[in-house]
């Protein structure tokens, strides 16, 4: 049988979003020699500003589906008062650059979009 080595530790820290289920194998179980990202994976962060296109869930889901083409989304906070914008935090790492986003996103909606490396969730 085909093994691996566990990155993440036996404290289960962290749920893989893209599995079909999530087992915890009991409290406390630990292995020995194990080391532990309790954090969860390094994030890009991304504001992304949609200029010409008519906020709705359409353009939201087409932008969000443009990003899943080479990342994760792990966060992400969808605002339509006054300037459009789309804040995501994606992983892995360096999936994206603005540039590249920027025409990803802009072949998808049909728009003219501006990508900030940066973002700002609010709550």
């Amino acid at each position: 049988m085909a093994q691996f080595t566990r990155v993440n530790g036996d404290f289960l820290p962290l749920v893989n979003y893209d599995a079909g289920s999530y087992t915890n194998a009991g409290v406390n179980a630990t292995s020995s020699g194990v080391t532990v990202q309790p954090q969860g994976p390094k994030l890009d962060f991304f504001t992304i500003t949609l200029a010409d296109v008519a906020a709705n869930g359409t353009i939201a889901l087409q932008t969000i589906q443009a990003i899943e083409q080479l990342a994760t989304i792990m966060i992400y906070e969808f605002t339509d008062t006054g300037t459009d914008t789309l804040a995501v935090a994606v992983y892995p790492n360096a999936a994206w650059t603005t540039t590249t986003l920027a025409a990803a996103v802009d072949a998808a909606t049909g728009g003219t979009s501006s990508v900030a490396a940066t973002a700002t969730f609010t709550n």
